[in-house]
């Protein structure tokens, strides 16, 4: 089981929500630019402030900017502390298709994340853990939530669901990417431990994205002995999160030869010949973009025997065509790999493959909730990129006060 607690937030003045907070989840670097050379009040002023010049990131330089930057923040009310301890609930939705995601913004207990009560399924790169951690020491602050999740709960979902009403909303705005975002305050303290029991029946917590802000957060508790740690996060039952794929592009650095690498994946695939563009409709199933020509490819092996990661679409394709066909040993850091997220439209891909940018493009079908759930369960670790979870949190809408 896992603890959770009300806080004081500060958030972007009534206004400024779009103007203060930033996507960096869904903006390009480029655009990211240009929102920090146009807009002062950024908080990418804070989380990036090396934009601005244009440097390559340099701690010692940059942090103490992001220091006198969020100062500039406080000082001119673009921000403000919300005055009462509260649990925060929080609602977006995106605008186009009508897709609502709810949870609940709260601080959570470092002890539960050193115990494994706040459970993983990625490795972290102590590197940039250590950055995050000196950002904290330098700030001051918390910028974002992480992402949680836990296993089904009908009766949290009937909670939250049921305290959103205009007389609790503090928050109500669209963002320049077609999403609204509701926030609720729940205060009384007669709730406040209804919740806070619900989620401590509900179990342990799993991390759905931030595994590097929940390592860098707990560790900027443990690293300075400061007892009682706690740290942002957004807990979203299993029923709001998306989870897509992200989807394989290759490009080789020498001459790439279409049919030999068709024949070298029918040791392991069944292939046809698809009429249009494919993306995946079950599990061990791909799409394969060759040549301005679509594939489907079915995987020929039993998986049953496999362990929960051995299993999963990302990691057959690891196995049998990037390290076995492509000789790709590290997907991490081969550059003639690249991710691309599920929610980018075929037309793009295709594209691309036509303009010669990609040799191959396989389209994955995205791994379930409850493959996460078991991986964490039993200690493992997912491949690099195996989901692309939704939703994605602005920067600097909720941030916590360490």
């Amino acid at each position: 089981m896992a603890h959770i607690y009300p806080f004081k937030a500060i958030m972007p003045a009534d206004g400024l929500e779009v103007l203060v907070s930033a996507n960096i989840h869904i903006d390009s670097p480029n655009r990211l630019k240009e929102i920090v050379q146009g807009n002062p009040l950024t908080y990418l002023n804070i989380v990036k402030p090396h934009l601005l010049s244009g440097e390559a990131k340099d701690p010692a330089k940059h942090f103490p900017m992001a220091k006198k930057a969020l100062d500039n923040l406080k000082s001119n009310l673009s921000i403000a502390q919300f005055p009462d301890v509260s649990f925060y609930v929080y609602k977006q939705t995106r605008l186009s298709d009508c897709t609502v995601f709810l949870g609940l913004v709260c601080t959570v207990d470092v002890e539960d994340y050193f115990s494994g009560h706040i459970r993983i399924h990625e490795k972290t790169i102590t590197e940039k853990e250590n950055q995050l951690i000196q950002h904290i020491e330098v700030t001051g602050v918390i910028g974002e939530p992480v992402l949680l999740t836990h296993l089904s709960a009908p009766s949290i979902n009937a909670m939250l669901e049921s305290h959103m009403d205009i007389q609790s909303q503090i928050k109500d705005f669209t963002d320049e990417a077609g999403f609204r975002h509701e926030v609720f305050t729940l205060m009384d303290a007669e709730n406040i431990d209804v919740l806070e029991s619900l989620y401590l029946k509900a179990g342990d917590l799993y991390i759905a994205d931030g595994h590097h802000r929940s390592a860098a957060s707990a560790g900027y508790y443990r690293n300075n002995h400061i007892a009682g740690g706690k740290y942002l996060a957004y807990i979203v039952p299993p029923e709001y999160l998306k989870i897509n794929s992200f989807h394989r592009a290759f490009k080789s650095d020498s001459n790439f030869n279409d049919d030999e690498f068709l024949d070298a994946l029918r040791e392991d695939f069944d292939i046809s010949a698809a009429e249009s563009a494919f993306l995946p409709k079950r599990e061990h199933e791909f799409g394969l973009l060759l040549n301005n020509q679509w594939y489907i490819l079915d995987y020929k092996h039993d998986c049953s025997q496999l362990n929960a990661v051995d299993k999963l679409d990302v990691a057959l394709l690891e196995e049998k065509v990037f390290k076995k066909i492509l000789h790709i040993h590290d997907s991490k850091t081969d550059n003639r790999l690249e991710f691309i997220k599920g929610n980018v439209p075929i037309s793009l891909l295709e594209s691309k493959l036509s303009e010669g940018v990609f040799d191959c493009i396989f389209t994955v079908f995205p791994c379930t909730i409850q493959e996460m759930f078991d991986i964490a369960d039993n200690n493992m670790i997912m491949p690099p990129k195996s989901t692309f979870i939704e939703p994605k949190l602005r920067t600097g809408l909720f941030i916590q006060s360490v």
